[in-house]
């Protein structure tokens, strides 16, 4: 990749979550953890890759003809892609007529990237939003991140935030943390052998970079920090869990707000596109007016009783 392109998957425009007021959202690709509820399977692996909607598939064979690798073929009425054998050459994309096909990921420059949220200032000024950056996982390509935040920040003076799983060294969370307003920081266990069988990653640099993160929100008086808390039945969502993680914010400083999210599986379909299995497809959905949430956000604010305790994001104090 140029040292000046970053690698994205979406830009979302218009938003009213992820910080104050109207926001772009930009979604970096490439990630190191492997959460098995993650919704945003497109953002995981760092390359490109095609993306197959079998849905849309009228089974015309032009994919067929047109791949040089052979990845696609005619089985039992249905075409089935080897996405392992895949490069994501796209030649399938342009001659397929129920646009099915799609290549996730491009790489866009600082600057073209910069004249694309440029164009949606006027909205940033009159709501007091701005810009976030979302994965993916951001720390994966934090130099440019940081060009790009500082950018915003000192041409357009927007707020800006990012997303973290704050899986990465320190002093590049603190680089991106000092172009930003505000940070989202996920806890998504505090017990390290189920946080590694459920992200495949240890959450030892996780905690310890959280309290460097309210450490020096504190000390700096910005960027404001958010703790949020996926909430999974079965694997995080027990009483002994939420306890733990209520303790251990409450002792951070400047008592970060929590903010619960409850499971959606709005993203399942997502894998099958990119030829991944979804290992919670059985999973219903939480409302966010579960009794089990609520027993959550009650047992959290009991033993963190100075931390604002918020359920699915809602409107963001500044």
């Amino acid at each position: 990749m140029d040292s000046n392109e970053i690698n994205i998957f979406d830009i979302g425009h218009y938003r009213n979550e992820d910080g104050p007021g109207i926001r772009t959202i930009v979604f970096f690709k490439g990630c190191p953890l492997r959460c098995k509820w993650c919704s945003n399977p497109f953002g995981l692996a760092a390359k490109p890759q095609l993306a197959f909607n079998e849905n849309k598939c009228i089974r015309c064979e032009a994919c067929i003809k047109a791949c040089p690798l052979g990845c696609n073929q005619l089985i039992d009425g249905k075409i089935v892609v080897d996405f392992d054998k895949c490069n994501a050459c796209g030649k399938c994309v342009p001659v397929c007529p129920a646009k099915a096909r799609k290549i996730i990921g491009e790489k866009v420059s600082i600057d073209e990237l910069y004249e694309r949220i440029k164009k949606d200032s006027a909205f940033y000024r009159r709501s007091k939003g701005g810009l976030t950056l979302s994965g993916g996982e951001v720390l994966q390509q934090y130099e440019k991140a940081v060009e790009l935040l500082k950018r915003c920040r000192s041409c357009l003076f927007m707020n800006t935030a990012i997303e973290t799983s704050a899986y990465g060294a320190w002093e590049h969370l603190k680089a991106l943390a000092n172009q930003c307003d505000l940070v989202f920081v996920d806890l998504k266990h505090i017990d390290n052998e189920k946080h590694i069988k459920y992200t495949g990653v240890s959450n030892e640099l996780i905690l310890d970079n959280i309290k460097k993160l309210c450490e020096m929100s504190v000390e700096n008086g910005t960027p404001k920090i958010i703790i949020r808390r996926p909430i999974i039945a079965g694997i995080n969502d027990d009483d002994e869990t939420t306890i733990a993680i209520a303790k251990f914010v409450s002792d951070l400083p400047g008592y970060p707000e929590i903010n619960l999210l409850p499971y959606h599986n709005l993203g399942e379909s997502k894998y099958s596109m990119i030829g991944e299995d979804y290992e919670l497809e059985k999973m219903d959905m939480m409302d966010v007016r579960s009794p089990i949430l609520k027993r959550i956000q009650d047992l959290t604010s009991q033993y963190a009783p100075k931390n604002r305790v918020s359920i699915g994001g809602g409107e963001i104090e500044t």
